[in-house]
């Protein structure tokens, strides 16, 4: 399968952190690669009062974002016209102009304008979950999902340009259990900036205990460890220079950094007993 553009799609800045590898690779080997951001992180925590403020939260998180696909090369950054919606049971989740509200024919035009102007051989989102339930990561999930399959209908949303029909449809599976063991092997050597809580660490025990998700892709990006790093450090706001991930020690680098993985939702595919990966 030859691959000359890609398409990565995602709630926030910050969340593309699943696949910076991958596109990384994908732009060293001459690829075109897009990143489409649903919201600007409106309502994310700041973590210095001394970097934003909550009405400067979205210019901010924008310049992160951009700063940060910079250490990968990646330019072609787009944001959809979307509030973010916060989490579940907040305030800002009841906001008619959060992504979680918005009509699906709105944000699902967006996607289908994006796939038809852009026209990527493979297609990047987020689980069904969304990671962890934010309700933006799954309505990103569930709107790329419609707007794959819409995209190749000469009657679909017909404004929106010339039919495209991608090859593949992907979205990472790692899920929480790569962070959890990170998480709780930071706690084990003291070195987290203050202790889990109590839910938290449940969760995470929780993940520990659940099955590896199913997996098509396995993606070596070992080489790319270094520059992932750097892409993270730019989300600055949301992850401070105390913050966890400011804390992972050498030795766990290549472990947290060293491996996306990917499950193929289109076209339907069993799941191999090897996984693949994309560039063999």
């Amino acid at each position: 399968m030859k691959i000359t553009s890609v398409l990565a799609a995602y709630g926030h800045p910050d969340d593309e952190g699943q696949v910076t590898g991958t596109l990384a690779h994908f732009i060293e080997q001459g690829v075109r690669v897009t990143l489409v951001c649903a919201t600007r992180g409106e309502v994310g925590e700041i973590s210095d009062p001394t970097l934003s403020t909550p009405e400067t939260l979205w210019y901010t998180r924008e310049l992160e974002l951009r700063a940060s696909m910079a250490q990968l090369g990646l330019r072609d950054v787009r944001f959809l016209p979307f509030r973010d919606s916060g989490m579940a049971g907040t305030k800002e989740n009841e906001d008619p102009r959060c992504l979680h509200q918005a009509p699906a024919e709105a944000v699902v035009g967006h996607l289908v304008h994006a796939i038809r102007d852009v026209r990527p051989d493979l297609v990047f989102t987020w689980d069904p979950n969304g990671g962890y339930g934010h309700p933006d990561h799954i309505a990103v999930h569930r709107h790329m999902l419609t707007a794959f399959d819409a995209a190749s209908d000469p009657a679909a949303f017909p404004e929106t340009g010339e039919p495209w029909a991608p090859q593949r449809l992907y979205w990472g599976a790692s899920g929480m259990k790569r962070f959890a063991g990170i998480f709780l092997e930071l706690e084990r050597r003291n070195e987290l900036p203050e202790p889990l809580d109590p839910e938290r660490r449940e969760r995470f025990m929780k993940a520990m205990a659940e099955p590896d998700a199913p997996v098509h892709v396995r993606h070596d990006v070992r080489a790319f460890a270094t520059v992932k790093r750097a892409a993270a450090g730019m989300h600055r706001s949301q992850f401070g220079e105390n913050s966890a991930f400011a804390r992972i020690p050498p030795d766990l680098i290549e472990r947290f950094y060293g491996e996306e993985r990917f499950f193929q939702a289109r076209p339907t595919a069993d799941v191999p007993e090897t996984a693949a990966t994309f560039f063999e």
